[in-house]
């Protein structure tokens, strides 16, 4: 006779506890990214893939930084000003000091400012998404964030290693160093609007969006179109605020 009690129910097989590889995750996130967030979605990292972020955002900006002038960078991005020479000489170098000391600053710490950007990236699109009846966490949005930052990273690699193999780097190289986006057609000193706008439309950059999209609505449970409305909104917010300055220089000449 059997010891089991034929009416007694079965208990469910435990289910089994994933195994999370940041690293995989990290290819993952590239060629298939829907797969890729729903682990995230069912269990959420950020240390390590945010420490690779970290640690090749700081390498190429010490990389770069052995081969730009700042004072050199801070006089072409002050020459743009259309003012700026009528502004006396003293008052010109005091600038062009403080402007080249806000350049070596900005270059040394990016990687605080990645994360900074990435908190607030992670901290829009899931109030975002949870306005629309969305659920998820922030620990979710902020592995998302990471995640589908790294089409970005790929972007940066590329642009070491093109700006490495150049001569002589000026403000205008590092502000489009890869041919990915329409913005090589104008002249940023002269056509600054359209210079921002279709520099805005970068290949990478949609990557990433479209990597949002898919991890957002992971996490949300929400559809994709949903999802898009939201990212999408959000970034045309944010295309808006980076071509006011662009917009203001071009009515003051």
């Amino acid at each position: 006779m059997s010891n089991i009690d034929e009416g007694s129910p079965i208990a469910p097989a435990p289910a089994p506890v994933e195994k999370v590889n940041p690293f995989q995750r990290i290819i993952g996130v590239l060629f298939s990214p829907t797969e890729t967030f729903q682990s995230v979605a069912r269990k959420p990292d950020w240390v390590v893939p945010l420490l690779v972020l970290c640690v090749v955002s700081l390498a190429s900006a010490w990389a770069i930084s052995t081969r730009v002038d700042f004072h050199d960078l801070a006089r072409q991005t002050m020459e743009m000003n259309p003012n700026f020479s009528e502004i006396p000489a003293e008052r010109q170098a005091t600038i062009l000091k403080f402007t080249e000391g806000t350049m070596k600053v900005t270059t040394y710490t990016s990687p605080i400012l990645s994360i900074i950007g990435l908190l607030v990236i992670a901290g829009a699109l899931l109030l975002g998404v949870r306005m629309m009846g969305g659920q998820g966490n922030f620990a979710q949005a902020f592995s998302v964030a990471i995640y589908g930052w790294y089409p970005r990273l790929v972007k940066g690699v590329i642009s070491v290693i093109v700006l490495m193999n150049r001569k002589s780097i000026t403000i205008w190289d590092l502000q489009n160093p890869v041919r990915s986006n329409l913005g090589f057609l104008f002249d940023p000193r002269t056509r600054p609007v359209a210079f921002g706008f279709w520099s805005s439309f970068d290949i990478f950059a949609l990557w990433t969006l479209a990597l949002y999209v898919i991890g957002y609505s992971a996490i949300s449970r929400l559809s994709r179109g949903k999802t898009a409305a939201v990212v999408i909104i959000l970034w045309l917010l944010v295309v808006l605020l980076t071509l006011a300055g662009p917009a203001m220089q071009s009515i003051k000449k």
